[in-house]
């Protein structure tokens, strides 16, 4: 994200004064069905990298690797997320807004001309050509950077948040019976660094555990901590990358699947208290997370 916003960057921050108000209170948004969402707004998957991942969990939503039918616009990256209160999704936001860099001119509560956009939103509007955005519309997260016409990228986030508001085949509405949530990460208080624990974590309200992507993050952006995958979740062709850059060292491993719902969970390398944040996502880009801490022993 950072590397979008290299550039001189004009930060608008339009936080209304009062709280935001929604319709049919009691409501949230219960899913964003990407798929849909992607072919009425005019978004297609990405051709600049073959063979990339499509999508993945990201801090505050899951991440796709799409390209904008529009000439003149480009995304460098699109995050989308369902969560469970608008509490949630204002936290994801912050988290999202203090990761990035606000360039040397920082403007806050400007009228702007993005009042339009989400109920709450942050834009970082390059004064040349791309920029960044994170919106709310409710209790769903949305952030994506560009290079490009910043008319272009502003006018396809208006056309996304119309699409959450007004069309209940991209964003349905409902409630959420149970609450989406990880009850518990499974993961011992105390681990060996760069051990590699079978841990057996408890959600509740977020669909079968088969159709989950699930990850863990390190807020130490240098861990060696990747990710939590299931057994068997993944394709059944692995690459294990090698030490190489030209990937010739990269190797590929078979792994066999599991179908009694535990994860995989690779342990930092540095000793001490390890703050750890694990990520659930559906099909349906429902979002949870939940914090833990991990002592690492040599």
């Amino acid at each position: 994200m950072k590397a979008c916003l290299a550039i001189c960057l004009v930060c608008v921050l339009a936080l209304a004064g009062e709280p935001p108000t929604f319709a049919d209170e009691g409501e949230v948004y219960t899913a964003l069905k990407q798929d849909v969402l992607f072919a009425r707004a005019s978004l297609k998957p990405s051709t600049r990298v073959p063979g990339a991942p499509g999508s993945g969990p990201g801090s505050a939503g899951m991440v796709y690797d799409v390209d904008a039918s529009t000439p003149g616009l480009r995304i460098n990256s699109f995050q989308i997320g369902v969560h469970a209160s608008r509490t949630a999704a204002e936290q994801a936001a912050e988290r999202m807004v203090q990761s990035m860099s606000m360039g040397e001119d920082v403007y806050v509560n400007q009228p702007g001309p993005y009042g339009d956009i989400g109920d709450e939103r942050h834009v970082w509007n390059g004064r040349g050509e791309g920029g960044s955005l994170v919106f709310l519309r409710q209790n769903i997260f949305v952030d994506f950077c560009w290079a490009g016409e910043s008319a272009r990228a502003l006018a396809l986030a208006r056309r996304i948040d119309e699409l959450i508001r007004t069309d209940r085949a991209v964003a349905p509405r409902g409630t959420f019976a149970p609450t989406p949530e990880i009850v518990a990460p499974g993961v011992p208080e105390q681990a060996s660094r760069k051990a590699r624990l079978t841990i057996t974590p408890e959600f509740r309200g977020l669909g079968e555990r088969a159709e989950l992507r699930i990850a863990v993050m390190a807020r130490d952006g240098f861990s060696s901590l990747t990710e939590t995958t299931r057994e068997g979740k993944s394709p059944p062709d692995i690459v294990v990358r090698g030490p190489r850059a030209d990937s010739l060292s990269d190797t590929v491993r078979k792994r066999r699947p599991d179908e009694d719902g535990r994860f995989i969970m690779h342990i930092p390398d540095k000793a001490g208290p390890a703050k750890l944040t694990m990520i659930v996502a559906t099909p349906d880009n429902v979002f949870v997370t939940k914090e833990f801490t991990v002592n690492v022993t040599e």
